[in-house]
């Protein structure tokens, strides 16, 4: 048991990577979350009440942060998409103009099929 290597396919962790499963990073913070607010609860000097507000105002900052990053997330993600579109139009576009091109020197010459 000790000193063995527990590494499987189940592991958190990406083979390629290194990056963490998303689903096992959201379990994580979801237990991380439930064991803070359960130790807060028992080991808080404030009354219940006080103490629910304390919860309710980290819960609303916390849901303002993600929200911030869910939102940092799709505008990165659209600019990127953007990039990626006009580089394809591009590249699309340089096609398209080597292969009228092509038939124009074709029919210059008058090639056969």
């Amino acid at each position: 048991m000790f000193g063995r290597d527990t590494h499987d396919e189940h592991d958190s962790e990406d083979e390629q990577g290194g990056r963490l499963d998303p689903r096992a990073l959201g379990v994580g913070v979801l237990i991380g979350l439930a064991l803070g607010a359960g130790a807060a609860l028992l080991l808080a000097p404030a009354s219940g009440a006080d103490t629910r507000r304390q919860l309710r105002r980290g819960a609303r900052r916390l849901y303002d942060r993600s929200t911030d990053a869910v939102e940092e997330l799709r505008d990165e993600t659209t600019r990127s998409a953007r990039r990626l579109a006009r580089r394809g139009m591009k590249r699309g576009r340089a096609l398209v103009d080597g292969a009228r091109e092509t038939v124009r020197d074709t029919v210059r010459n008058g090639a056969r099929w």
